[in-house]
């Protein structure tokens, strides 16, 4: 029981040490902002393009993103993939 005990203990102290880190430049851009996204639009635009789909993105957004200077990672596209909706 005792070798369970200290193998979960370590596991568990491995598992925080890795939890939540990021590099200095994103901690730069958290301390910058004084929430997570600009808007409600910023938040749905990021929840729906994250890393692992390929980007969608309309005129509109285009619009806001500048408008309301959202930050964080860029979405490039080029002119042909933006989507009309």
């Amino acid at each position: 029981m005792r070798i369970t005990m200290i193998g979960t203990a370590t596991l568990l102290a491995a598992l925080a040490s890795t939890a939540g880190c990021a590099t200095r430049q994103e901690m730069a851009t958290w301390r910058d902002h004084g929430t997570h996204f600009a808007s409600g639009a910023h938040a749905l635009f990021s929840l729906r393009n994250d890393a692992s789909s390929r980007p969608e993105v309309t005129r509109t957004e285009v619009g806001r993103a500048s408008a309301e200077s959202w930050w964080g990672e860029p979405v490039t596209v080029s002119p042909d993939q933006i989507v009309e909706r």
